[in-house]
């Protein structure tokens, strides 16, 4: 059953466009709109746009735009019907059950559901079975309390070759859609699958928005078979290399302390909440990805790296500073005494100690030219030459050249160096480095894109002032701009009907056609000049248009011309009927100049 457009009126009323999209990046309000950073790009200066009033975003960067309901299908990966859903529930709205039909979103949605039966078929096991009592006395000998287990969902795979596959399938999930989650294997001999997890405890994966994508199982006992870990494998909806464990559960913290505690494991991050240091992530023991850091810069501009401090500790703080730095946050370390990781070491030395940490985090420049000093790599002048190029590395991925004088003059006088040296050695480090700009950047727009743009704007501002006007001369099919023409036909339609639509129903309408969408969201957001002079500039951009029309025809009889010529044949023709055409046109245009000046209000 489709939704009617009374019902996603009411649902997109009923979201506050600024608390939704806050949930996944941090915006500041300016004048009457909010700015932050791109959550669909990598920036380090806020381009990106959001009007509570009328209802939708921009990004002046990347162009992505459109309503609440494309911010949740581009964030989520979903169907227009999956968002309106999804936003109708948190706005405790009921609506008609639909019928998907694209078949790859609605797999998607069967990972979702497939995915959250068995969340909570694994907390009812640790919590409701004989078995499951085993591994929550594994989490409270090893001082989780309830609350912590709970809020991080927390369960147990049974130790049965079946048991979540038979249970799922009382549900009428099938398990080629565990299998598609991941949940399920296929076996190897025979027909049929086995679960993946077994005998383990269950820490599910979350995305930003809450919904289970994946899980991490942990062995009980280091003596048993088979590896500590074993994660989800890839999916539609679980990438590990763009997903932070915990990041649901530690957003409202993150943007509170406006900072982010960066570990490594599960338990470490459950344990820094449990102290009450809930601003804080985990890599799921993975090295740091670009796209991790990405997802961090949306919260907040200060990450602090908590790392141990064996070797291996070591390198990987130097793999994520580079990481972290290029995406613009300002990195600090900690390194824990030698033999702890975060969660031993708040057991064992508590949460005053790590609070104590965190007051003397140290910056890239300290933390390196430390443990260089520590380990005896600073003793010849060879060493300390390959130290200063390893430090002006990360120092070049700083985009704030104030920033990056400070930490030359800083790293200058620790290292005993020649500032103008350092600055020499940091210029050729960033020749070195392809510079990127971005489509918007580089666009060029011919004059009659312009044009087809103008047009729309002044539709948009005030349809009811010029739709009549410029619809004398204008239609669709003037346009060439695909994403303008699909507009364009969408806002003559309504016109002609008398039914105009509202720039937030325009929206929907282009919910799945992301370009369109962007396009539209931009033109709303990069307000008209008031000081243009709109009578004047409506009319140049109706000329052009027109003008183009004369221009396609001309530039037909150029080509036949040319043929003529190269032929041998007479081409007498051919200039006549393009003189007969020049004419035709002067006459046009001054047609519409006189019929411009008596409809237009000056």
């Amino acid at each position: 059953m489709k939704i009617t457009e009374d019902k996603i009126q009411e649902i997109r009323e009923a979201t506050d466009i600024v608390e939704l999209i806050s949930q996944y990046a941090t915006l500041k309000k300016k004048g009457k709109s909010f700015m932050g950073l791109c959550p669909f790009h990598t920036e380090k200066t806020p381009s990106f746009s959001v009007d509570p009033i009328r209802g939708f975003y921009h990004c002046f960067g990347c162009g992505a735009g459109g309503n609440v309901f494309t911010f949740i299908m581009q964030m989520e990966r979903v169907s227009f019907p999956e968002a309106v859903r999804s936003l109708a529930e948190k706005a405790g709205i009921q609506i008609p059950v639909y019928q998907k039909d694209d078949q790859q979103l609605k797999e998607i949605e069967t990972l979702y559901r497939s995915n959250q039966f068995a969340v909570e078929f694994f907390q009812r096991c640790l919590h409701h079975t004989t078995e499951g009592k085993r591994a929550l006395t594994y989490l409270l000998k090893r001082h989780f309390i309830y609350v912590t287990i709970q809020k991080f969902q927390i369960g147990y795979a049974p130790d049965s070759w079946d048991q979540l596959l038979k249970e799922a399938g009382k549900a009428s999930i099938r398990p080629k859609s565990l299998q598609n989650a991941g949940l399920v294997i296929v076996k190897n001999e025979g027909e049929g699958y086995y679960d993946r997890f077994r005998g383990r405890l269950m820490f599910p994966i979350l995305n930003p928005s809450g919904r289970v994508i994946g899980f991490g199982g942990r062995k009980l006992n280091e003596g048993e078979p088979g590896p500590k870990y074993i994660n989800t494998p890839e999916t539609q909806i679980y990438q590990k290399s763009r997903v932070l464990y915990g990041l649901h559960q530690s957003i409202s913290g993150i943007r509170r302390e406006n900072r982010v505690l960066l570990v490594e494991g599960y338990t470490d991050l459950m344990r820094l909440h449990q102290c009450g240091l809930d601003f804080g992530v985990a890599t799921s023991g993975t090295a740091l990805t670009e796209d991790q850091a990405r997802m961090l810069v949306r919260y907040t501009k200060n990450a602090i790296m908590v790392f141990d401090s064996d070797l291996a500790g070591f390198n990987a703080a130097l793999r994520g500073i580079d990481i972290l730095v290029g995406t613009g946050l300002h990195v600090q370390i900690i390194t824990l005494p030698n033999g702890y990781d975060p969660d031993g070491f708040l057991r064992d030395q508590g949460c005053e100690a790590l609070e104590g940490l965190l007051k003397s985090a140290l910056n890239f420049v300290d933390f390196q030219i430390g443990r260089l000093l520590e380990t005896g790599q600073l003793q010849t002048h060879s060493q300390k030459a390959e130290a200063i190029r390893t430090i002006l590395t990360t120092v070049a991925k700083i985009s704030d050249p104030l920033e990056r004088n400070f930490i030359i003059k800083d790293v200058a006088e620790k290292l005993d160096t020649e500032e103008p040296l350092l600055v020499q050695q940091l210029q050729q480090i960033q020749k070195g480095e392809k510079i990127r700009l971005s489509e918007s950047d580089t666009r060029k727009q011919s004059a009659y894109c312009i044009a087809e743009e103008g047009i729309l704007n002044l539709l948009l501002e005030d349809l009811d002032r010029w739709g009549k006007r410029i619809f004398q001369f204008i239609e669709p099919r003037y346009f060439e701009k695909r994403e303008f023409r699909i507009l364009m036909d969408m806002i003559y339609e309504g016109y002609l009907r008398g039914d105009p639509l509202e720039p937030k129903a325009l929206l929907d309408h282009f919910s799945e056609d992301q370009m369109v969408a962007q396009q539209l969201a931009r033109l709303l957001s990069e307000k008209m000049d008031p000081d243009v002079d709109r009578f004047q500039f409506g009319l140049d951009c109706v000329l052009k248009l027109r003008e183009n029309e004369m221009d396609q025809m001309v530039d037909e009889i150029k080509e036949k011309m040319r043929s003529a010529q190269s032929k041998g044949e007479d081409v007498s023709q051919y200039s006549k009927i393009w003189m007969e055409n020049r004419k035709k046109w002067q006459l046009q245009r001054n047609a519409i100049m006189e019929a411009w000046k008596k409809d237009v209000e000056i």
